[in-house]
C-alpha cells in the first residue's frame, strides 16, 4: 500500500509524445472562484466583478495552446475573460484582485483583454506564448489576435485565466502543441496526486527560505559599491551558476532567484540597489 502511494500517476495514453494532463490549481485561486469538474471548471461568484484570478495546474510549454470553453455569463458588469501567461508560479504569486493591472505591472506577467463578443457561453477560444514571446488569442470564428509581451519564452511559464467581468465560468477543454510531422494533445487524464503536490510545495518551501533577508544581508554591500565582482556561484541558492545580470550591473544570481528576489524585495542581493529588470548573459 505505501509503496502504490509513492508511485506516480502516468499518463492514460502512456505515449511519450503526449502533454501531460492540463488544469486549473487547486490551491491557488481567487477568493470567489470554485472549481468543478476534475479542476477542468472554474466558476466565479456573480457577486463582483473581480477576485477571479486562477493559474494552470502545471507549468506550461512555449508554442502550447491551451483551448477554453466559455460556459456561462451573467451580471451586469462591464469586459470579459483575461488571458496570459506568469514566470512566476501560482504558489509564490500573492493573489491581487485583477489580473490587469495588478499583475501585468511587472515584467514578469502578461495578460490580454479578451473581447467581449468572443466570449459568449459556449465560445472556444485558444491562446499561448509563441517562440517570440508574444502573446496570440484565437476565437471560434478563426479571428487571431497577437500581442508582444516581456516574457522571455525560455523561461518557465504558467497560464493565467481571470475569469472576469461578464464571464462567470469557463471549462479548460485541453491543449496541444504542433511537432515537426504530428501535434501532441494534452492527455485527457489528470496527472498529478495529492501526495506530488505536497513534495513540490515542500520543496518550494525549502527554496523560498533561501530568499530571507538574513540570507541577503549575509552579501550585503555599501549601496555605493557598484564595482563588486562578478559571481560565479548564485549568492541566493548557493547551487547554481550566477547566469543573471541585474539592472545595477551585478552578475551574482541565477535566473529562478532573479525573479523570486525581484518579485519579493525588488533589490538587488549584493548594492540593494532597486531593480528594474534583469536578462541571462552568457558566462
Amino acid at each position: 500500500m505505501t509503496e502504490k502511494k509513492k508511485e506516480k500517476v502516468k499518463c492514460v495514453c502512456d505515449t511519450r509524445w503526449c502533454l501531460k494532463a492540463i488544469s486549473f490549481h487547486s490551491d491557488v485561486k481567487g477568493r470567489l472562484i470554485t472549481l468543478s469538474d476534475g479542476g477542468r471548471r472554474v466558476s466565479r461568484d456573480e457577486s463582483s466583478f473581480c477576485h477571479g484570478l486562477t493559474f494552470s495546474g502545471r507549468a506550461v510549454k512555449t508554442e502550447e495552446k491551451l483551448r477554453l470553453r466559455v460556459e456561462r455569463c451573467g451580471g451586469d458588469w462591464h469586459g470579459a475573460l483575461r488571458l496570459g501567461f506568469a514566470h512566476v508560479s501560482p504558489e509564490q504569486t500573492a493573489l491581487p484582485p485583477l489580473a490587469i493591472p495588478d499583475l501585468t505591472n511587472s515584467p514578469l506577467y502578461a495578460a490580454v483583454i479578451v473581447p467581449e463578443h468572443i466570449c459568449r457561453p459556449g465560445s472556444e477560444i485558444e491562446f499561448m506564448l509563441k517562440k517570440n514571446g508574444s502573446l496570440r488569442i484565437r476565437s471560434s470564428d478563426g479571428r487571431t489576435h497577437t500581442e508582444q509581451t516581456t516574457l522571455n519564452p525560455k523561461w518557465p511559464v504558467w497560464a493565467m485565466i481571470d475569469v472576469y467581468g461578464q464571464t462567470t465560468a469557463v471549462t479548460m477543454l485541453g491543449s496541444k502543441m504542433k511537432r515537426w510531422v504530428f501535434t501532441s494533445r494534452s492527455c485527457p487524464a489528470l496527472t498529478h496526486i495529492r501526495h506530488t503536490e505536497d513534495k513540490e510545495t515542500q520543496e518550494r518551501k525549502i527554496q523560498m527560505s533561501m530568499l530571507e533577508p538574513r540570507n541577503l544581508r549575509n552579501h550585503h554591500l555599501d549601496s555605493t559599491d557598484h564595482e563588486a565582482p562578478d559571481c560565479e556561484e548564485c549568492v541566493v541558492c548557493y547551487s547554481n551558476v550566477a547566469n543573471c545580470c541585474l539592472s545595477c550591473g551585478h552578475k551574482c544570481v541565477c535566473t529562478p532567484c532573479a525573479m523570486r528576489v525581484h518579485m519579493m524585495f525588488g533589490t538587488c542581493p549584493l548594492c540593494r540597489q532597486p531593480l528594474g529588470s534583469f536578462h541571462p548573459y552568457d558566462h
